[in-house]
């Protein structure tokens, strides 16, 4: 059984993660999402220079492709499309997150892929299918592929990170600050336009959203998460990150007023049921040890 302490850490990562997520639907409204994302990252690179001392010791060279993967791309795809998508359909797609994991990770890390791993994949998938083309209202193809695509990228970014990286969680947070920071400076300079209006025209509102998702969001989130991740082993962990799902929901229903449809209801379920088997979490409760 955990400690409270790091209960809370179990909880409080998924409730920033995913009340983050939600309040990103807003602010990507109003800021280019490239800059929105140079923003965030710039704050906490700065936070990390201040709070967090010592230089990476991964090659620079990993550390850009880590980098690009599980920030600046993933970014560009994930939040260019959250204009177009419903936050409670964006976070229930960018799941596929988890089963691209798994499959990357054997692919490329040699990690193990079961027969467990094998069915909560497909069950999941299952979920995402039914979330995209059951409900009345169908989401527009391309945002839905352009978040299934930072899932992926993202996905690569983890396992990137996990296969070349000789340093701790929170100096790998810091170096994708770092080396990020100039990446998302170049991709808004090219591809975007309007940074400077949205910067004169955000009220109080619009820099609410931005301050909320860079120190919530990100910063705080990925604190309890690898602070936990010092106490207990990643499969107790893991599944406590399944909460990010409902806790999106709630929020964008509660806060952003939207309404659920009962296929994104039983595709979430089932969604969530898939990611749960793949995880392992109802292996360890029979007493079985997960891979």
């Amino acid at each position: 059984m955990m400690q409270p302490r790091n209960l809370a850490l179990a909880i409080g990562a998924p409730l920033c993660w995913g009340t983050g997520f939600t309040l990103a639907k807003p602010a990507v409204a109003h800021f280019p999402p490239l800059f929105l994302m140079l923003m965030v990252y710039a704050a906490i690179a700065v936070m990390m220079l201040v709070t967090y001392r010592g230089m990476p010791r991964t090659p620079w060279p990993k550390l850009l492709l880590i980098s690009a993967t599980a920030v600046t791309i993933q970014g560009a795809f994930l939040f260019s499309a959250m204009r177009y998508l419903e936050a409670t359909t964006a976070n229930l797609i960018i799941q596929i997150q988890v089963p691209a994991a798994i499959f990357l990770g054997w692919l490329l890390a040699g990690d193990q892929l079961d027969a467990r791993k094998l069915a909560g994949t497909v069950i999941a998938l299952v979920g995402v299918a039914i979330v995209i083309g059951l409900p009345t209202q169908r989401p527009p193809l391309l945002p839905v592929l352009s978040i299934m695509a930072a899932g992926i990228i993202w996905a690569l970014g983890q396992v990137l990170t996990r296969k070349w990286s000789v340093d701790t969680g929170m100096m790998m947070l810091k170096s994708n600050a770092m080396f990020g920071v100039p990446q998302l400076f170049a991709a808004t300079f090219l591809l975007e336009r309007g940074q400077w209006q949205a910067l004169a025209t955000a009220g109080p509102l619009q820099w609410f959203y931005l301050a909320f998702v860079a120190v919530v969001g990100f910063y705080l989130a990925y604190v309890c998460w690898l602070t936990l991740l010092q106490h207990v082993s990643i499969d107790l962990a893991a599944p406590f990150v399944l909460l990010m799902t409902p806790i999106c929901v709630i929020t964008a229903v509660l806060w952003l007023g939207e309404r659920l449809q009962a296929a994104q209801v039983v595709g979430g379920l089932i969604l969530l049921f898939g990611l749960a088997i793949a995880s392992g979490l109802f292996a360890r409760r029979a007493g079985v040890k997960a891979a």
